[in-house]
């Protein structure tokens, strides 16, 4: 793994990312013709991460979400998590199966950097905003990751410890995915 000095900056325009592309046409389609939109349309936090030459590396949006889960999934949490009765953050939240997370909107890296490990840098760094009170004391990370012929984000995920909350489906281009921050 190359070793990386990368800055961390919240931002709020998105035409800082006019040169991003991440070689996933659907991602790069976003960025460039509605990511504008979305940050004005949702209460989120969009940062960058650049190098000491000040270029985009990588991109994400996240914001504060609730993670639904059924029985199923309260099953598998027990199965996967043997002592999560014990977890007392859960009690006020396991009965309604509705739980605070941090959700990730979008990821992206940089097309010639996506094979240095800085998605799971992203993620790490993601999960250490759990203390910050913007999230409401989440308890999972939670994410729609994309899921199409073209490009999968879900072995990422899988790789990042996260579970599926559901079946993938051929009619959907997301799979619902958690982690826990406990």
């Amino acid at each position: 793994m190359v070793q990386l000095n990368l800055h961390l900056k919240l931002e709020h325009d998105a035409s800082i990312l006019k040169d991003f592309y991440s070689g996933v046409d659907a991602m790069d389609a976003f960025i460039h013709t509605r990511l504008s939109a979305f940050l004005r349309a949702y209460d989120c936090r969009f940062y960058v991460l650049r190098n000491e030459q000040d270029v985009v590396v990588a991109m994400f949006i996240i914001s504060g979400g609730q993670l639904f889960l059924d029985e199923d999934c309260k099953d598998d949490l027990r199965l996967k998590f043997p002592d999560i009765d014990k977890w007392p953050a859960l009690k006020d939240y396991w009965e309604a199966g509705v739980f605070p997370s941090i959700e990730i909107n979008y990821l992206a890296v940089r097309k010639e950097y996506r094979e240095q490990h800085i998605g799971k840098d992203i993620i790490s760094l993601i999960e250490s905003f759990k203390d910050d009170m913007y999230y409401r004391h989440p308890l999972f990370l939670s994410v729609k990751a994309y899921c199409t012929q073209e490009y999968s984000a879900v072995g990422f995920y899988s790789k990042c410890r996260f579970f599926a909350s559901e079946f993938m489906s051929q009619q959907i281009d997301s799979l619902r995915m958690y982690k826990t921050l406990s």
